[in-house]
């Protein structure tokens, strides 16, 4: 035996490589490079932990599979979108994939050669805060991904689910003491290139900057680490190991080419307003407030979301059970909070909210208008709600006929898109995710069913929840008692845009 590990050599390589010691248990994580800020690092693995990461555990999907549950939902547990972040070392930005799957964020080899402040200003990123940026995340959407299920529709789930991230990340970044700030108007082909992006078929739809209060932008971390086994997994900095994307297809090409008149990659940056955003829209004022609904205002506890977050889940399908009213005023708290965003308008911006009750206990079924600034409930007409109305809003979605109330977020999207064009498109779909974010969290909290639905008739929609003339559903949340034996199964009338079978290409 002796002999033969002598004159073998491709053995002797092999029991050298296995031998463990203290400098090799982690031969792919190398030491940062000089000037990287380990407190943002150490900082930033638990904000995307948090913000768009796995929680631990998994869940059924449809089909009967079983997927590793994340923090933030996904139109059919897709997630057509990458995350790349970028951080300084000091002279040059460098870039990270994180690969949620892997836990893992690896060096990205087509990093840009200049300083992060350059990377900033040359990308358009508009200063909405007032202290350096140390790290930029950008939400990189890849359509196909979404489009070869779900056809035209699929891209609006992009933009979706990429406003869901967006603001978990920026709720993540504050319980971690970081200040963030949400970027749509900005130079999306700089950036694309910059990135090395081109030709893939990818597209940045959002930037999120990190930026440190002055009193945390110290040689210590902004805030704790997360503890271990606090419900999410931290990724893991890899700086030796190299991430490339996944080529595209031909299908994929023709496809991103077809989206050509549609997606801000192919249009010019819109005029950055930097300042606070909210995403809710207050209704007309009642002719008579008497008839409001006023809500019990939960005691919810200041930062707290880093914890209800890696509860969030979404429900597979309902019993047939009433949510309580207290409930629904907890699913309704904060969903006026601000964001720092470039997107910050004169004129009031956002969604409205229509709660349309069906089984609510202590609420008269019908459609009500919700007003943040006065906690309440308007009444807008109505009567009562059959499980074959739910049923039919919800394209047949048979799992969600026991809900016991439906959320509507609306807007009047033809004059928006006459006015904003693709700005407009993008930024209303972020205000929807940015509620329905709040919402899901809300729902761990209140120990709620709560599952996001893109799929829906929109004319029944509207009809059911008695909205305004030109009002259009953007995105329907439907709450209550989750039923833990539900199971979701595919089928092609709701595989596909409004339930109309199509081809996987716009």
């Amino acid at each position: 035996m002796r002999t033969q590990l002598r004159s073998d050599t491709s053995l002797l390589e092999f029991w050298e490589a296995t031998r463990l010691s203290d400098d090799a248990r982690y031969p792919d994580q190398a030491e940062p490079t000089a000037g990287t800020d380990e407190a943002i690092r150490a900082a930033l693995a638990g904000v995307l932990g948090h913000g768009c990461g796995q929680r631990v555990g998994t869940v059924l999907a449809k089909g009967g599979t079983f997927v590793q549950a994340r923090t933030t939902p996904s139109a059919g547990a897709l997630y057509p979108f990458e995350v790349l972040v970028g951080l300084s070392d000091g002279e040059r930005c460098v870039s990270y994939l994180y690969e949620v799957d892997s836990g893992q964020l690896n060096s990205f080899s087509s990093a840009p050669p200049v300083p992060l402040a350059e990377l900033v200003a040359q990308a358009g990123l508009a200063d909405v805060e007032p202290a350096p940026v140390r790290a930029v995340i950008t939400l990189v959407a890849r359509p196909w991904t979404s489009m070869a299920k779900y056809g035209r529709r699929g891209y609006l789930y992009t933009y979706l689910d990429i406003g869901h991230a967006a603001t978990n990340l920026a709720l993540a970044a504050r319980a971690a003491g970081l200040e963030a700030a949400i970027h749509l108007r900005f130079r999306r082909q700089w950036l694309a290139h910059a990135l090395g992006l081109a030709g893939t078929c990818r597209e940045p739809q959002a930037v999120v900057t990190i930026t440190a209060p002055e009193e945390t932008s110290t040689d210590r971390p902004a805030a704790d680490p997360p503890a271990d086994g606090d419900g999410v997994v931290t990724p893991v900095w890899r700086d030796r190991r190299q991430a490339r994307l996944e080529p595209p297809g031909d299908p994929e090409r023709r496809n991103f080419e077809a989206l050509r008149d549609i997606s801000l990659a192919y249009a010019p940056a819109a005029v950055a307003r930097p300042g606070r955003i909210v995403s809710v829209t207050e209704p007309p004022p009642p002719a008579d407030v008497s008839a409001d609904v006023v809500l019990r205002r939960p005691g919810s506890v200041p930062g707290d979301h880093a914890a209800l977050a890696v509860l969030r889940q979404s429900a597979k399908g309902f019993l047939p059970a009433a949510v309580s009213l207290d409930q629904l005023a907890g699913l309704l708290e904060g969903l006026d909070g601000q964001l720092a965003a470039d997107f910050a308008e004169s004129a009031p911006a956002g969604v409205g909210v229509r709660v349309v009750a069906r089984a609510v206990t202590g609420l008269t079924p019908g459609a009500y208008a919700w007003s943040a600034r006065r906690y309440a409930l308007q009444p807008a007409g109505g009567g009562p709600v059959e499980e074959e109305d739910v049923l039919a809003t919800c394209q047949r979605q048979d799992g969600l006929r026991h809900a016991g109330a439906l959320v509507l977020l609306h807007t009047p999207l033809r004059s928006l898109l006459r006015e904003q064009g693709r700005a407009g498109l993008a930024e209303v779909h972020f205000h929807a995710a940015h509620v329905a974010q709040r919402m899901c969290v809300n729902a761990a909290r209140e120990r709620v069913g709560i599952t996001c639905v893109g799929g829906f008739d929109e004319a029944h929609a509207a009809r059911l929840g008695r909205l305004p003339r030109g009002g259009e559903a953007i995105y329907l949340l439907a709450v209550g008692v989750a039923d833990p034996a539900a199971r979701k199964v595919d089928r092609d009338p709701v595989a596909y845009s409004h339930g109309r079978k199509a081809a996987g290409l716009i």
